[in-house]
């Protein structure tokens, strides 16, 4: 499965999320890679440091989402969204998107989601910790990057955490 046969669904699938998040109440906009020209996302694509690492940008959230909880103040939260064949128990995460929506997490202080098109959610934390490593990518499948497999049965429910999370948060 090529990159351009990936991409389709994915866009689809993040734009749902946006639209389903703006029906609840909540302020949801584009984010991400996607927004940067095509000649941006092709040099990151080629970028390595020293230690043949790729730049963490190239996992950027998809979506930024807000939901007031006061006239002064919001609660953010980014999104990476996932598509999952349905024929699979489990999530396939690459580790990069991972790393990055947990340096988001950590170093940014805005929580992170992974929303798969199954309407479950993970956090990053959650899918290192309940995922494993899967085996060595098969040509064709995916982007050819290491990746975790975590179990659907972990996922929460979509409704879970963004129905919520304004009362959970709020002073």
């Amino acid at each position: 499965m090529t990159f351009q046969d990936r991409l389709w669904p994915s866009l689809a699938h993040e734009q749902c999320i946006i639209d389903r998040l703006n029906r609840i109440g909540w302020r949801a906009f584009p984010f991400g890679q996607a927004q940067l020209p095509d000649e941006c996302r092709d040099r990151l694509r080629r970028f390595e440091d020293a230690s043949r690492r790729p730049s963490l940008i190239r996992w950027m959230p998809d979506i930024i989402t807000f939901c007031d909880l006061s006239p002064d103040r919001s609660f953010v939260a980014l999104i990476d969204a996932k598509v999952s064949p349905p024929d699979m128990g489990n999530y396939a995460i690459e580790r990069s998107a991972v790393e990055a929506l947990e340096l988001w997490a950590d170093h940014f202080y805005t929580p992170t989601f992974f929303v798969f098109d199954d309407w479950q959610i993970l956090t990053p934390r959650e899918a290192r910790q309940r995922g494993r490593l899967g085996p060595d990518p098969r040509p064709g499948r995916g982007s050819g990057t290491p990746y975790f497999l975590v179990a659907k049965h972990f996922g929460r429910r979509f409704e879970d955490i963004f129905s919520n999370v304004a009362v959970a948060v709020a002073p």
